[in-house]
């Protein structure tokens, strides 16, 4: 589950017979008085080839260009995938050590919640500053904040500085995961998005094998603040190849006036202020943080047994006035940071409902499960990193399996239900089967279960959210899906942190009566302490009883959290993944054109040039009675062949723009002998065929 976690590029890549390229530069408009002139990208798929005329040589290079564009970006993407997800599977086995070290085990479930806080409140304005600023430069300002997190964490001489540093390393962390996620949706189509977020994951599965051993090595050698270090190096090492291709990638864009200029740099500092709070949304981002910060400092002040709080509802209703005064502004907010429609759009708010009960159940028994499985078996470093990492494992496989399973069935909601419903048994078993007596082979038993269906589930949300919104709308949609779910992951680690505070203390002074409160608490604030009492031993055992008792209880609530999530999956309007976004802000439709379902055939007819007001139309529109509803619009649940569309191109929009994977025209006029997306392509081969093409 910790596996859960634009570029200014995306395919130009025609994928199907009358099909638009999946990117946002494939049929730009430029107004010339009462005219308007198509200047098509001259991209084109290996089916067009044939069809190429003269400049068959050219277009075949120009398509050889484009392959390779897609093998650079993603051996980047992948590269720094590799590296962050290592970080994952070891960080929170430093973490453990570094909070015993401090005497204050009980506040991992506070680090934790400072974490996920970042990772909640970070994801929108990340997003809304790659689409100001460019998707390089938010990268690298994303990597810069990280290395100077660890930089602090591994310096950290207090508890309090600690916190600091996890708080700038979230940040950064955050942003890349934001970005990553922007990047694979801006260059994929929905179809296979599902199969290329489990193909990046696929690190987990080497890591698994390497972390545990990585932090028995450095443990045993250097020591915690080596092992947080080490990443000030690695990492930015790891990046260089993905920064350097979107700089690249940018600059192709902007030489071939793809980019325009932000409003932004033309303008003084103090108006360059005002203008970029306002497009970040920087009101609605304050009221948002502050509304989440006082709903959850009861929560995680009441788990640390604080008495400075004299009225915890006091600031419960503080920050549900927090939220009430962030949706009024959301509401009249002119760059809205969560657009009011996403609210009205069953498919989001479901989803984005679904993922915030699935990461608080996981964080309810998670969040203490290595130190837990520490002291009930006595296990080293290696083995507990291999039990921990056993759901992001798990999660991987499962991943590339639903992935491929989307691609072949064009639907996702099935396995997004069984997904909540496997992950709700493997929960389930642990409040039975999470204690002294239980085989090895059931407690891993547990983690597979909560795998196999974590994984299903996270890659069918994010596949849900994005392919019901346009393509303008995939960076902002992409994010408040990862916030809402970081929420869920906050007040899980909350809740987990109140119960084991409140009921461990109690819990050990019940078993060990001739331990004095100075030795309770010196045992259930260092893992090291309760570690040094050997397996056997009646101390050892009154230990591991007392924190049975609470990860029982544990496991219940995550259960029980668990419950509605089904309903609410249930809830969700199935539809039938398209091959492309949704891109533009005006869609048109040419006269004459027609889309195939499986018993009906929808004709509908629109001027290519004729504005159209009112809000963007959906692609994918129509009355059949083999459509289904699916949040921003109706999906056909057949083969559908989407019509070619003008593009306006704002002075934002730009950034959406496919700039990695653009290939100059040959010389010459680039319509001779490269055919505009527009054109209709002949074909004769079956949709099986071209199927398989499509991969």
């Amino acid at each position: 589950m910790t596996a859960k976690g634009h570029l200014e590029s995306a395919p130009l890549l025609q994928d199907r017979q009358g099909e638009a390229p999946v990117g946002a530069a494939e049929s730009l408009t430029t107004a010339t008085g009462s005219r308007q002139s198509r200047i098509s990208s001259p991209v084109l798929s290996r089916r067009e080839l044939a069809a190429s005329g003269d400049n068959k040589d050219a277009a075949l290079e120009a398509w050889k260009r484009r392959r390779r564009s897609y093998i650079i970006v993603y051996s980047a993407i992948f590269c720094v995938a590799y590296v962050t997800s290592l970080d994952a599977n070891t960080g929170f086995l430093y973490l453990n050590f570094a909070c015993s070290e401090f005497g204050a085990l009980s506040s991992f479930s506070t680090i934790a919640i400072v974490q996920q806080l970042c990772f909640a409140i970070a994801k929108p304005p990340v997003a809304k500053v790659s689409d100001v600023f460019g998707r390089a430069e938010a990268y690298l300002v994303s990597l810069f904040v990280y290395v100077l997190g660890y930089i602090i964490i591994s310096t950290a001489p207090s508890l309090s500085r600690l916190m600091f540093g996890i708080v700038l390393q979230a940040t950064g962390n955050t942003g890349l995961q934001v970005l990553q996620s922007i990047i694979i949706a801006d260059s994929t189509t929905a179809k296979w998005r599902g199969l290329i977020i489990g193909i990046v994951n696929l690190p987990y599965l080497v890591n698994f094998a390497v972390a545990g051993p990585l932090v028995e090595l450095v443990m045993r050698t250097q020591g915690w603040r080596f092992g947080f270090g080490m990443w000030t190096v690695i990492l930015p090492i790891a990046a260089l190849p993905l920064l350097a291709t979107l700089f690249v990638g940018q600059k192709r864009a902007r030489r071939a006036g793809l980019l325009t200029t932000n409003p932004i740099r033309a303008r003084s500092f103090g108006a360059a202020i005002i203008e970029l709070a306002r497009q970040i949304d920087a009101v609605g981002l304050a009221l948002f943080s502050l509304g989440f910060c006082f709903i959850l400092i009861p929560l995680s002040e009441a788990g640390h047994g604080a008495k400075a709080i004299a009225s915890p509802a006091g600031l419960l209703g503080t920050g549900l006035a927090f939220l009430v005064l962030f949706m009024l502004w959301e509401s009249r907010a002119s760059a809205p940071i969560l657009p009011y429609r996403f609210f009205t759009n069953t498919a989001v708010v479901c989803v984005c409902l679904v993922g915030v009960l699935d990461f608080c159940s996981f964080y309810i028994s998670w969040t203490f499960l290595s130190a837990f499985i520490q002291i009930l078996k006595g296990w080293d470093q290696t083995k507990t990193g291999y039990f921990a990492s056993t759901q992001n494992v798990t999660s991987t496989l499962t991943g590339i399996l639903v992935g491929w399973s989307m691609a072949a069935t064009r639907k996702y909601k099935f396995l997004l239900v069984a997904g909540i419903i496997v992950r709700l048994l493997g929960v389930a078993m642990m409040v039975r089967y999470r204690s002294s007596g239980s085989p090895t082979f059931l407690l891993v038993l547990c983690q597979l279960l909560q795998g196999i269906g974590g994984g299903s589930a996270a890659i069918t949300m994010q596949v849900a959210v994005q392919c019901v919104v346009r393509h303008s709308d995939v960076a902002i949609v992409t994010a408040i899906e990862l916030l809402m779910t970081e929420c869920g992951a906050a007040i899980g680690s909350a809740v987990a942190g109140m119960v084991f505070s409140q009921e461990l203390p109690t819990a050990l002074a019940i078993r060990l009566p001739d331990f004095s409160p100075e030795e309770i608490e010196v045992v259930f604030g260092s893992l090291s302490a309760a570690l040094s009492y050997p397996l056997g031993s009646e101390t050892r055992q009154a230990i591991i009883e007392a924190w049975v008792a609470v990860m029982h209880r544990l496991c219940i609530m995550a259960s029980l959290i668990l419950v509605p999530a089904v309903f609410l999956a249930l809830a969700i309007p199935d539809g039938t993944l398209p091959d492309v976004h949704h891109h533009s802000a005006a869609s048109h439709h040419h006269s004459g054109s027609s889309r195939r379902h499986n018993s009906s055939t929808i004709r509908r007819s629109r001027s290519a040039t004729r504005p159209i007001s009112g809000p963007p139309s959906n692609p994918y529109s129509g009355t059949s009675s083999n459509h289904r509803k699916a949040g921003g619009g109706t999906m056909p649940r057949g083969e559908h062949e989407r019509q070619p569309r003008a593009l306006t191109v704002h002075a934002t929009e730009g950034r959406h723009v496919s700039s990695l994977f653009l290939v100059p025209p040959p010389s010459g006029d680039s319509s001779e002998g490269i055919r505009h997306v527009s054109d209709p392509i002949p074909s004769s081969r079956s949709e099986s065929d071209r199927d398989i093409e499509d991969l």
